[in-house]
């Protein structure tokens, strides 16, 4: 009986067949004929993502299909007539390369036309039309691409402003960045760790500098576990052109915020040059409001505080790196950065005290103006040197490593005062407060990695590696009391003391990927060994340790459901580490009713993160959603005490576990020719179990972001921008945050034969930026709000010096973007 099933099902198969020979001719569609093939760059052999394919009718030359390379450079174009073609591959700066007499037919319909190298052209180019525009969000199966030349809404402007309309993403007011909900995340620039960390690092680095951002929630094994909502890679620009260019990059606006940078190029055969340079001087400016009651047995305490506030970070930067093509398939890069990131914040505040006692007795009041004004300097210097060998052509066997050093040292000095005041804020003589804090930091950096890549069968990769990473970081901190009468700051000893902070992390990790038809899957663990030591110099001379080892698992896969529409999934282990300030048990003095005191029993937090998505490709458009959950065992979070005396004491603790648990939808529509729009909404339930001075807490919200991007292209060379940013109410463990919305617009005009970018914007043009909440415990309550300067307007000039293009985020051969997710790009 079976055997006769078979002999039907071939029969009918056989008949089938037949009938779509009959109704399907030489010259009728074909659907499983395709051209398939591979681009690379001649000089490096890099593959080529976003160059042009173009396929032509031979008969008379008219144009019937194309595409663009994905990420390894390859390109498939499906569904091709019978006939006979040429094909050619282009890319900007590059001369076209055309293959001829290429015959689709019934009995030919799978043609490879192998690897199609493009040699850079040296020749001035006159107006061309680009066929495929990089999108300003890319979808890939481990990250998300956030593509900087697209957003124009951030020209001039730094990494921040690009994250600010980026899913995944929260900006607050004052820069300060989070991912999904956590400002828990790692920074590295081009696969490196940052010299600076969080968000400083993020403002330090101009978006002209960029290439693109990755932003990367499920990392694998292979990259660092640090940071419990993954990592954020900034790539910045590289040049893919032999002979000399460079990019000039100049910007100003009403707030006398202005920065400077440009980079210079030469690359031939055997080596490449890159120097560059950044200064900026960004001012934000704004109001600020706070109220507070501490509730004592016999009496309540009020305080109210109205002022203005400035924020100005400025620095520069020098950066320089060397390329050496030592054979075919070996590099050897040097990498250096050198410069200055300064934080000045002054503010000029109006304080209301007033005292109400239970048993009616008169209450009492005070009238201050209080100034503080804060200098923060951080000199650092980084250098690198970068190995890759390739045992094979393609480079899919190969051999990369790494040594990183990096040191930073800076002081932070604050100056604060507060003057009696009358009831119209007219100030007398006499100081309630005046003291002058400096805070110190020192701290060295070392890293070293060694990777080994190797091929297994036709699409598996087994990858494995090591690395050491040490820190050693030394913190001072002096508190001193201006006497009016030798009028000399006096230090005082109950606020002075020292840490010194060493860490010692040892890594070993290994990844096995393979591809199973339409299933692709990488799996990888990583061990780490940390060894930690705490000791303060001051008069509490205990040493605090920690010993511990780790695992640390990772999981993705991607499976291709229907043509255009991929399905993912991925789970990371991750950890947050706590930070040598956060364990430095001495008192620090922050203001004349506050003092921060450090924790040096904190534990790290572990975090389990799970993510799932889909994704749905049409023309030139796509859809997704994801899904995500993630749980956090021993949450280090900011805890405030009120003492005996009214100080409030800030610290840290490990105050519990919490989960978030969520989706997000993106659209990237290209509505028409004209018009794209690229909009997301993210919806999670954020829960928190905690124990906050010995009092259980259960807090949960449900939270909502949401960002909207269109673009108006009125022609090649000019387009508008428009974007808006939805930031919804959240909590914490003692506080509650409102929700907040601004939105911004730019318009870009290319001159100069696209020489010349001229791009002009205006910041939060309803003046609705801000943010406000408020803190609450036991015996106290508190409010506060923040709103900056609106309708800030910038200009941005950028100029092109001898056709300067870039990579389009490959990294020319040097091995050093280590953020690459092989064959996981669509």
């Amino acid at each position: 009986m079976y055997k006769k099933r078979i002999t039907w099902l071939l029969l009918f198969a056989a008949c089938f067949a037949n009938i779509s020979a009959l109704a399907n001719p030489d010259n009728a569609p074909s659907e499983k004929s395709v051209i398939k093939g591979k681009v690379i760059e001649k000089d490096s052999n890099t593959p080529m993502e976003y160059a042009n394919i173009s396929i032509y009718n031979s008969a008379d030359s008219t144009l019937v299909t194309g595409g663009i390379t994905n990420p390894e450079g390859e390109f498939t174009i499906e569904k091709i007539n019978n006939g006979t073609y040429y094909v050619e591959a282009n890319f900007i700066g590059f001369n076209k390369t055309r293959i001829n007499n290429i015959k689709v037919t019934n009995d030919k319909k799978a043609i490879d036309l192998g690897t199609i190298p493009l040699e850079a052209s040296h020749q001035e180019l006159g107006s061309v039309e680009v066929v495929a525009e990089k999108p300003r969000l890319e979808y890939k199966v481990d990250k998300k691409v956030i593509n900087v030349d697209q957003d124009i809404n951030a020209a001039g402007g730094t990494a921040v402003d690009v994250l600010e309309n980026t899913p995944s993403v929260q900006v607050d007011i004052e820069g300060n960045v989070t991912l999904r909900g956590s400002s828990s995340f790692t920074v590295f620039i081009d696969g490196r760790p940052s010299a600076l960390s969080g968000s400083d690092a993020l403002q330090q680095i101009p978006a002209s500098a960029l290439e693109n951002i990755e932003i990367i929630t499920n990392p694998s094994a292979k990259y660092d576990p640090d940071g419990m909502a993954g990592i954020i890679n900034l790539v910045t620009k590289k040049n893919a052109l032999t002979g000399f260019d460079g990019i000039l990059n100049v910007s100003g606006s009403t707030n006398e915020s202005r920065s400077l940078d440009f980079t210079v190029n030469h690359k031939n055969e055997k080596r490449q040059f890159t120097f560059g340079f950044d200064t900026s001087d960004r001012i934000s400016n704004g109001e600020h409001h706070s109220t507070r009651e501490t509730f004592y047995t016999d009496s309540t305490e009020y305080m109210n505080s109205d002022g203005d506030r400035e924020f100005n970070r400025h620095g520069y930067r020098f950066k320089g790196g060397v390329d050496l093509y030592l054979t075919d398939k070996t590099t050897l890069g040097f990498n250096a950065n050198v410069g200055t990131f300064n934080f000045d914040s002054k503010s000029d505040v109006h304080d209301y005290y007033k005292t109400e006692y239970l048993d009616n007795s008169p209450f009492t009041e005070k009238y201050t103006l209080e100034t503080e004004d804060a200098d923060r300097n951080n000199n650092f210097v980084d250098a690198s040197v970068n190995f890759l060998h390739k045992y094979s052509e393609d480079g899919t066997h190969k051999l990369e490593g790494m040594f990183y050093f990096r040191d930073r040292n800076g002081d932070d000095v604050e100056y604060q005062s507060e003057v009696i005041a009358d009831e119209n804020y007219n100030p007398s003589d006499v100081y309630d407060l005046r003291v002058r804090t400096t805070e110190g930091e020192d701290s060295q950096d070392y890293r070293a990695k060694l990777d080994y890549t190797r091929p297994l069968g036709e699409t598996g990769k087994l990858e494995a590696g090591f690395q050491s990473t040490m820190r050693r970081e030394t913190q001072d901190y002096i508190f001193e009391d201006y006497d009016t009468e030798t009028q000399d700051w006096i230090n005082n000893a109950d606020y002075t003391s020292s840490m010194d902070f060493k860490r010692d992390i040892h890594a070993l990790y290994t990844t096995y990927s393979n591809k199973f038809n339409k299933l692709e899957m990488m799996a990888g663990l990583r061990g780490e060994y940390t060894n930690r030591e705490t000791k303060h110099q001051g008069t509490d001379a205990e040493t605090y340790t920690l010993n511990r080892f780790d695992f640390f698992p990772s999981v993705h896969a991607s499976y291709e459901v229907l043509e255009g529409t991929q399905l993912m999934a991925s789970y990371s282990r991750r950890i947050d580490r706590p930070r040598g300030r956060d364990l430095d048990p001495f008192e620090t003095f922050m203001n004349q009713t506050t003092i921060r005191k450090g924790n040096p029993e904190l534990k790290p937090a572990y975090t389990n993160s799970y993510d799932m998505s889909v994704m749905k490709r049409f023309g030139g458009s796509f859809v997704s959603l994801d899904a995500f959950h993630r749980k956090t065992k021993d949450v280090n979070d900011r805890i405030t005490e009120v003492l005996d005396d009214g100080t409030y004491l800030l610290t840290s603790a490990n105050v519990g576990d919490n989960k978030s648990t969520g989706g997000e939808l993106m659209l990237n529509l290209n509505l028409a020719k004209w018009l794209l729009v690229n909009t997301s909404i993210s919806v999670y339930q954020y829960e928190l179990q905690a124990e906050v001075l010995g009092e259980y807490v259960s807090r949960s919200s449900l939270n909502k972001d949401g960002r909207m991007n269109a673009t108006f292209k009125f022609s090649q060379s000019a387009r508008l921008q428009i974007d808006g940013n939805y930031r919804g109410p959240s909590v914490s463990a003692q506080g509650d945050r409102d929700g907040s919305f601004y939105s911004n617009i730019s318009y870009r005009q290319e001159l100069m034969n696209r020489k010349l970018t001229a791009t002009l914007s205006m910041q939060d043009i309803f003046g609705s930026g801000g943010w406000q909440g408020t803190n609450s415990g036991t015996n106290f309550n508190s409010t506060f709000k923040f709103k900056h300067e609106p309708r800030v307007v910038q200009l941005t000039l950028s100029f092109k010096l001898n056709n300067y293009k870039t990579e389009n985020g490959r990294n020319g051969g040097d091995g050093t973007n280590e953020m690459e997710f092989d064959g996981g790009a669509y």
